[in-house]
């Protein structure tokens, strides 16, 4: 995955690449906070994100996944997301992202999310994977 970070110790949120991270992401991410858009972050339903949880209560949380909005009025609020759950952030009124942000240890991390086998790029709308069977809509790719 490529990563940035945003240092949540200073107001406003600067941010400060890390080693690998993806400059287009970044640059798209920071014009969105910059232009105050409203933005959504959707957690991603997965067994990665949510160990433990039996799968048919994943596949119904997914179904729901558009309810699940958490707006984002400005960079703060990054802040108060879930630690540890790593979630699509697009802004409010697009209908799809390649863009997903998770925290962790108080640090905001932008990510562009592969499939870790394929390699493939994943986005909301692009892949859906059935976690109760296992299978994805594009069988040349799987869950991240």
């Amino acid at each position: 995955m490529n990563t940035m970070t945003i240092n949540s110790s200073k107001a406003p949120i600067p941010s400060q690449p890390l080693a690998h991270c993806n400059p287009e992401v970044e640059q798209r991410v920071q014009q969105w906070l910059a232009g105050r858009q409203l933005l959504v972050w959707i957690p991603i339903i997965s067994q990665e994100n949510f160990p433990g949880v039996p799968p048919q209560v994943l596949q119904f949380a997914d179904q729901h996944q558009e309810a699940m909005r958490w707006p984002i009025h400005r960079p703060e609020d990054l802040l108060a997301l879930p630690d540890g759950i790593t979630g699509w952030l697009l802004p409010a009124d697009a209908k799809d992202t390649d863009v997903a942000c998770g925290i962790w240890n108080g640090e905001i991390y932008i990510l562009s999310v592969q499939d870790k086998r394929t390699g493939h790029k994943q986005t909301l709308l692009g892949e859906r994977f059935d976690i109760a069977t296992g299978q994805a809509d594009d069988p040349e790719q799987s869950v991240v």
